[in-house]
């Protein structure tokens, strides 16, 4: 496995929970999460599980979903988290979803925004930057299955489709290109003889369950200027 935070690289392997260093930023709040996501909320279900067991100290605080009949909407009801669906068909452009999306999640005062497989474009004004990770079924940048219209098994597809031989997942920083922003933390999976689309995102999306946290971890713990600072208009 290969990981990076900015430019550093090293292994990824388990660390303390935030919250267990006498110099973690933020005093010892948890990390306030708001969730995007359009569909199954399997991302979410392994945050909440993660969270649940003590190995992240973060709360999700709001879901919001681009699909009205998602089961990630289900996932956050059963957990108890208020959740909204906020379709990109009602609004004239980008800019304005993007805005009804900031909208929804300020009460919440979000440390940070989880994209969890969510499938529209989210702009991201000055008051956002850095504020928002998004995980990508792919290594990111050199794996070529990235960018507008690469998503579920459509990246799997494309991956074996290349011949690569090393797949895996990528957390990185949301800007406001497709997949484009600054790596934080990545896992490889081989590509294995017959592998199918499904059999390959399977493998990727255990890795991606161990991923996704500590990546949080990391960033929040590289970024004390941005945990604890919490937005109440972001734009």
């Amino acid at each position: 496995m290969a990981a990076g935070i900015g430019s550093d690289q090293g292994s990824l392997r388990p660390s303390h929970a935030l919250g267990e260093d006498d110099d973690r930023p933020g005093e010892g709040r948890p990390v306030g999460l708001s969730v995007l996501l359009s569909g199954t909320g399997r991302t979410l279900e392994n945050l909440l599980r993660v969270i649940a067991r003590g190995e992240l100290d973060a709360r999700v605080d709001v879901v919001v979903s681009s699909v009205a009949e998602a089961r990630g909407l289900e996932v956050a009801a059963r957990a108890g988290i208020p959740h909204h669906t906020i379709r990109r068909r009602d609004f004239a452009d980008d800019v304005a979803y993007g805005a009804a999306i900031y909208d929804a999640l300020a009460p919440y005062e979000p440390d940070l925004i989880l994209l969890a497989g969510f499938l529209r474009r989210l702009v991201v004004p000055p008051a956002w930057e850095g504020r928002i990770l998004n995980i990508h079924p792919a290594l990111l940048p050199e794996s070529g299955a990235a960018g507008r219209g690469f998503y579920g098994e459509r990246v799997h597809a494309a991956i074996l489709a290349s011949g690569a031989t090393t797949s895996g997942a990528t957390v990185h920083v949301v800007d406001n290109g497709y997949d484009t922003g600054p790596v934080v933390l990545r896992a490889e999976v081989p590509v294995l003889p017959g592998d199918t689309p499904a059999t390959l995102g399977t493998r990727v999306f255990a890795a991606e369950c161990a991923l996704y946290p500590e990546a949080i971890r990391r960033y929040v713990a590289a970024h004390p200027e941005l945990f604890g600072v919490r937005m109440r208009d972001g734009r």
